[in-house]
């Protein structure tokens, strides 16, 4: 038998995360040949510590897979060499989690100059990564700008942003930033 245990912990606050789904998948080798494919060997839920565990027959493998899933938080997937795991004694297989949240961004030219108006925006996460579709720089050029971006950013963090406005060859720089609570959606307003 195989014993393997883990903490599943919130990558912003090292809290442990309770209720998360965790899949236990095998990748199985026989004979000459072995599957792509992954197939389940059970599935569990962490307790109120955040820990899982399994115990499973040792078999032929070429991998074994960990899936940790939760609504409001981003799916983390492990994948294991069977060499690692050893069957006298207890595996440990922590994981980390970032809990998710939204953020929704109006952008509005309230006070257009003409059709070279520029605005560039730049979001970045203070200590870490933003994530999903606020990592890159983003341009809109023109008197009508009135734009929404939604996006799924990891939850608990501070999203600063960082924009220049150019109006008349004048180009001015900006800095905001907002606090995105795990499990909410922030609406941020940005008139230039």
């Amino acid at each position: 038998m195989i014993d393997l245990t883990g903490t599943i912990y919130d990558e912003i606050n090292s809290f442990p995360i309770e209720g998360v789904s965790v899949l236990l998948e095998i990748k199985p080798f026989g004979g000459n040949s072995f599957s792509n494919s992954f197939e389940e060997i059970a599935t569990t839920e962490t307790n109120s510590n955040g820990d899982y565990l399994f115990s499973f027959q040792n078999s032929n493998a070429v991998e074994y897979r960990l899936t940790f899933t939760k609504q409001g938080c981003f799916s983390e997937q492990l994948v294991i060499n069977p060499d690692q795991l050893s069957i006298s004694d207890n595996n440990v297989i922590n994981a980390t989690l970032y809990s998710s949240s939204y953020l929704v961004l109006n952008i509005t030219n309230n006070t257009p100059f003409n059709n070279e108006d520029e605005i560039t925006l730049n979001t970045t996460l203070i200590g870490g990564n933003v994530g999903s579709c606020f990592n890159n720089i983003v341009t809109m050029v023109g008197s009508v700008v009135d734009t929404t971006i939604e996006c799924e950013v990891y939850g608990n963090q501070m999203i600063e942003f960082d924009y220049f406005v150019t109006k008349n060859n004048f180009t001015n720089s900006f800095s905001d930033n907002v606090f995105c609570s795990s499990g909410d959606t922030l609406y941020k307003y940005i008139n230039y």
